[in-house]
């Protein structure tokens, strides 16, 4: 804790420990103030602006600006990929009304049950999910959302609800797919926005067709509703997978701010391995050794540093980098730095206002909700062609 929240923790704390131990001294030990992190340039390496509006906004709601309805979008996809079947048991049962229909006539759910299941089998669709790094689950994907009760439910009103339930059906297995891809390769797969709502619409073309968007009022309303409770339900029934997968990340920040000194060995030696000149493309963390590597050594067949979701920027004003205290200059050994960041992932900073003139902040947008903005940046065709426009 720091001031002046330590103080009144510490006061509720001397008054409670009086009522058992009422002989016993409380020594104050605040030391936030001298040996705590600060941000030295009051918070400048944060990205200004705000990745979302409220969605509680008068603008925010149907009709509003495209911006206000794409970070409806991220949002719907921010609970989707936490609770793929979220929208569909908002639509089920009791938004349409099952029909009476003449002997030997397949009800409209049972038709597109059917057409679901065959999702595996439709060329474009499988080119679609295999490009978007989800082929291999895209089977089980369906299965696991045409199995679920409350999916079958909302199957019984497909005669009711039309576009709206064929585009919840799209969007609930792209979201199964990513859990499932995500689940195989024990981290969060690299997936933008573009090529996450290709696969939605090939699906739902397939399905015979939606209303492109987020659907009818219900689905807002209830968008809305589960916002502002934190939607928090589903993240506390995965928290031992979310954990497992998020701790090693965890700790190899910690294991790098304490012992660092390998991991920018190991960079150096594989550029000295390489022949010619030599572009840095780093993510994250490796950010942060690249720059560090670079800044305590000339590297000269190194031309362009390339940092993507990185958190140098912070770590540099909180003076928290191993080798880089805040206010020292970039060393000349530090080449050309090109910082990549996504105003949705929470994990990348800027460094204009820290570095002036020594780094140039590029923005993209994958359109996609944190923790997988994170890592989307691989997967975005602006991204690649920004390092067309910079690579020497």
């Amino acid at each position: 804790m720091r001031q002046p929240a330590y103080d009144h923790a510490l006061a509720r704390f001397r008054t409670q420990l009086a009522l058992v131990r009422p002989d016993d001294k409380v020594a104050e030990c605040y030391w936030g103030g001298t040996a705590g992190s600060s941000l030295g340039a009051k918070g400048v390496s944060v990205p200004a602006g705000h990745s979302a509006r409220a969605l509680t906004d008068p603008g925010a709601g149907p009709g509003a600006s495209g911006d206000a309805d794409e970070d409806e979008e991220v949002a719907l996809w921010g609970l989707l990929e936490r609770d793929p079947l979220f929208e569909l048991r908002l639509l089920s049962p009791g938004q349409g009304t099952a029909e009476e229909l003449p002997p030997h006539v397949v009800p409209m759910g049972q038709q597109l049950e059917q057409a679901v299941r065959r999702l595996p089998l439709d060329a474009c669709v499988v080119a679609l999910a295999e490009e978007a790094g989800v082929g291999e689950v895209l089977g089980d994907a369906v299965e696991a959302v045409v199995s679920d009760p409350s999916v079958s439910a909302a199957m019984r009103m497909a005669d009711g609800m039309g576009g709206e339930l064929r585009g919840a059906l799209a969007r609930a297995v792209t979201a199964e797919a990513l859990r499932a891809a995500d689940e195989a390769a024990c981290g969060v797969v690299a997936l933008d926005g573009v090529h996450r709502d290709a696969l939605v619409d090939a699906i739902a073309a397939t399905l015979g067709g939606s209303d492109r968007g987020l659907g009818g009022m219900v689905l807002r309303s209830g968008l809305r509703l589960a916002l502002s409770l934190g939607a928090t339900k589903p993240v506390e029934r995965r928290r031992a997978a979310i954990t497992g997968m998020a701790a090693p990340a965890g700790g190899d920040v910690l294991l790098y701010l304490a012992r660092g000194q390998a991991l920018r060995d190991f960079i150096t030696e594989s550029i000295s391995a390489l022949d010619g000149p030599v572009a840095i493309v780093a993510h994250s963390l490796g950010g942060v050794a690249a720059l560090e590597a670079l800044a305590g050594q000339q590297l000269p067949a190194v031309e362009l540093l390339v940092t993507v979701g990185s958190q140098a920027p912070l770590l540099y004003e909180l003076n928290a980098l191993p080798t880089l205290p805040f206010g020292a200059t970039l060393p000349s050994s530090v080449p050309r730095w090109v910082n990549v960041y996504d105003q949705r992932d929470l994990l990348a900073f800027v460094g204009e206002r820290i570095f002036a003139r020594r780094i140039e902040d590029r923005r993209i947008d994958s359109k996609s909700p944190f923790p997988r903005s994170h890592s989307a940046y691989f997967a975005n065709r602006r991204f690649y062609t920004l390092l067309g426009e910079v690579l020497p």
